[in-house]
């Protein structure tokens, strides 16, 4: 019920990094897409990488704390260009996300604690830094009770608020393909795998490139299916007045 309850809800609109689409990605191994962050750890995993390196926390755009959490081995961890992002170079605020890739047990729960993303230019120049995000108007965070298993598979995509998005393009974030973003994150509940976020033309649509394609959530498919039952039902319910 909380799942259902959850997508209902809709894109999230009360944080400035905020909820687009609960979309099934597949192909989305390490290696085969951009991967910006890999954290790992039992419970809570917290983790930042910015271009003077790795820390917990981002601040101002440099990464500050322990970096304990921070995965590095190959295509694990590094800061990436808008042009490699999966789908296409980013060119506008509009068109940049990042996708939650969260690798829990069966498939279980876990919630995105914060999350936000920096920019630089190619030289490491520092040109801005989102605030946190907020999926409901009376907590932070966002939980999602059901999630999909393993790496190739991701399903969480993020973009800019509409402020964020002017703020972002007037400090020169998306002014060349070659600019860099990096990202912290703090995550709770979680087991099993590592988690990763990696780098999205959120407007390339559901072929993302690369032997990456969307699929429909399994969740949503049962919440179109209670749709369509719900709209027969009427339809029964008004033939059948209509009869007597």
């Amino acid at each position: 019920m909380a799942a259902i309850s959850f997508l209902l809800c809709g894109k999230a609109v009360f944080g400035t990094v905020i909820l687009t689409s609960p979309t099934s990605f597949t192909g989305t191994g390490l290696g085969a897409v951009p991967t910006i962050l890999t954290i790992q750890d039992s419970s809570t995993e917290i983790g930042c990488v910015g271009f003077t390196g790795l820390g917990s926390t981002l601040n101002s755009g440099v990464c500050t704390g322990s970096s304990a959490d921070v995965k590095t081995g190959a295509s694990q961890t590094q800061l990436q260009p808008l042009s490699a992002a999966a789908g296409g170079p980013i060119t506008s605020a509009s068109s940049f996300a990042f996708i939650f890739n969260a690798n829990q047990p069966a498939g279980g729960p876990i919630t995105l604690a914060d999350a936000r993303v920096a920019f630089y230019s190619s030289n490491g120049a520092f040109l801005y830094q989102s605030a946190g995000l907020n999926c409901t108007a009376s907590s932070t965070g966002c939980t999602f009770p059901v999630t999909d298993s393993g790496m190739g598979k991701s399903g969480f995509e993020f973009q800019l608020s509409s402020d964020q998005q002017t703020a972002a393009t007037a400090a020169g974030a998306f002014s060349s393909p070659s600019n860099l973003v990096g990202l912290s994150a703090s995550v709770t509940a979680s087991a099993g795998g590592p988690e990763s976020f990696y780098l999205l033309n959120g407007t390339a649509g559901s072929s993302q490139g690369g032997g990456i394609s969307a699929v429909p959530e399994p969740s949503s498919i049962f919440l179109s299916t209670i749709s369509l039952a719900i709209i027969g039902f009427s339809a029964v319910r008004r033939r059948s007045h209509s009869a007597k």
